[in-house]
């Protein structure tokens, strides 16, 4: 999971400081709660029809899934240094663990009014990340009272077997000693660390040990993000499009440094992302720092707001535009790469591409049959980097269950299916139908995470180890990309 980070270190300690802002403005002192273990409870009732178990996944998921929590006094190994103590809150928390994405609001950010904010990190000119200072109290509030309780508990720390992408998270930053609220994007289970996304930050962090992440609260996971991605509008780096020198970088950074700035949206792009004009006052003169830019000759003048036609978007599991900083962190994974490919001698490279030629068009869709025992079966199906399990499968399995009653669950649980048909995915369509039982299927295939179907299968009291076994060295098999699974 190596990547290139030198830029985004930067963001991380630019954006931190703020997040200290919000954590150090309100009192230095922890309250102390704990979570009692004596009210954890789990549904354990088995249900015969498919109804009683979906009722049972609404009420109270097994596991930690839906974690009752009341308040008390504990002792944190993050913050040893509160003095003051709290009365018990008769409160319940519950932990997410069936959410794939933050919500944003943004609705308040009316285009073409000018409105006071601060900067909370810089990737380049075309994006930066501000908050308006009228959400500046809500936040302080917020993060306090998020980062007391995660000091307060030594609890709800994040198991391998709860790892999934875009799982919600909380993160703690061991340099600015605060949590900060997280999604996960990788991971790597033979090394046990994860590369998350700081969603109030709008920057990542990779290689990060597991035993920094805690799982997310509702809580703390319903309040929507209030940054916002902007660029600045109407201007574009002297030589490239999109990608800009380190003067003009520096530049743009000192002059936004510790000072409380002005923007001004214009448009709203369809990944979210506002085109601004963006003003400092320094010295009592008031800058427009696109007109800056241009004015130091670090940049020129372009037309390029309402010009998404001409934009290519990456598009997230839901096939919707992604999140414009995201798709920087998958950006620059391709980035190093490439560079990494780079450094390959001719002859080594020669010998690859000799070797992978007919590899290339074959590996991004493979299939696997396993027997499980003399009667049941599971087949993997390999969609592009992902390893799933197709819907005739589990419903082979949980016999109760028919393709509708499935999607219904792993709908509940938060996970969407990949669909294939036959004439864009003909290749692993066909394999898929030779492998499958002589049962009527339709046109269009649904696949299913392995994370889904190990949930779908504990939730309807499925106990085949072996089952178990199988999708957990899938899923090790997709997290180290090892080919060899398909042998």
């Amino acid at each position: 999971m190596s990547r290139s980070q030198n830029k985004n270190k930067n963001n991380i300690n630019n954006g931190n400081e703020i997040m200290q802002h919000f954590i150090q403005k309100t009192e230095t002192c922890n309250h102390s709660m704990c979570l009692d273990n004596s009210s954890m409870s789990m549904n354990t009732t088995s249900k015969a029809h498919f109804n009683d178990v979906t009722e049972q996944i609404l009420i109270c998921q097994n596991g930690i899934d839906n974690l009752n929590m009341s308040s008390n006094k504990t002792s944190s190994t993050f913050n040893k240094e509160s003095s003051e103590e709290i009365k018990p809150i008769n409160e319940v928390l519950m932990v997410d663990i069936i959410s794939h994405a933050y919500k944003y609001e943004d609705t308040s950010f009316e285009l073409n009014m000018v409105q006071p904010c601060y900067v909370v990190s810089i990737i380049s000119p075309y994006a930066f990340t501000i908050q308006l200072q009228r959400d500046l109290v809500e936040s302080d509030k917020f993060f306090k009272n998020m980062n007391d309780y995660y000091n307060s508990i030594d609890d709800l720390q994040l198991t391998q077997e709860h790892l999934r992408k875009n799982l919600l998270c909380v993160t703690y930053d061991e340099i600015t000693l605060t949590w900060n609220r997280s999604q996960i994007m990788e991971y790597d289970l033979n090394q046990d660390t994860i590369n998350v996304f700081f969603v109030d930050l709008n920057s990542w962090e990779e290689n990060v040990s597991r035993s920094r992440i805690r799982f997310i609260l509702t809580k703390y996971s319903s309040r929507p993000v209030h940054v916002l991605t902007c660029r600045l509008a109407t201007i574009a780096s002297l030589n490239d499009d999109t990608e800009w020198n380190d003067v003009a970088l520096r530049t743009f950074q000192n002059v936004v440094h510790n000072c409380q700035c002005d923007v001004e949206p214009l448009y709203k792009r369809c990944d979210n992302t506002f085109y601004v004009n963006l003003f400092a006052q320094h010295d009592e003169a008031y800058v427009c720092i696109n007109d800056f830019l241009i004015h130091c000759k670090m940049a020129r003048p372009i037309h390029d707001v309402t010009n998404d036609d001409n934009t290519a978007f990456m598009l997230d599991d839901d096939g919707q535009p992604m999140h414009s900083i995201i798709a920087l962190y998958w950006k620059a994974g391709e980035t190093a790469s490439e560079k990494d490919t780079s450094i390959k001698s001719p002859e080594d490279q020669h010998r690859s591409e000799a070797s992978t030629e007919p590899f290339q068009t074959k590996s991004s869709f493979l299939t696997k049959l396993v027997l499980i025992d003399e009667k049941n079966k599971i087949i993997f199906a390999r969609y592009n980097s992902y390893i799933m399990v197709p819907w005739f499968i589990v419903s082979d399995i949980l016999k109760e269950l028919d393709e509708d009653k499935i999607k219904i669950l792993a709908n509940t649980f938060g996970f969407k299916p990949i669909i294939i048909n036959h004439l864009k995915h003909a290749l692993l369509c066909s394999q898929l139908l030779k492998l499958a039982s002589p049962t009527a299927i339709s046109s269009e295939i649904s696949l299913y995470s392995i994370d889904c179907v190990r949930k779908i299968l504990k939730t309807c009291h499925y106990t085949q180890s072996a089952t178990f076994d199988l999708l957990d060295r899938a899923r090790l098999a997709e997290a180290s990309n090892d080919m060899t699974f398909w042998d």
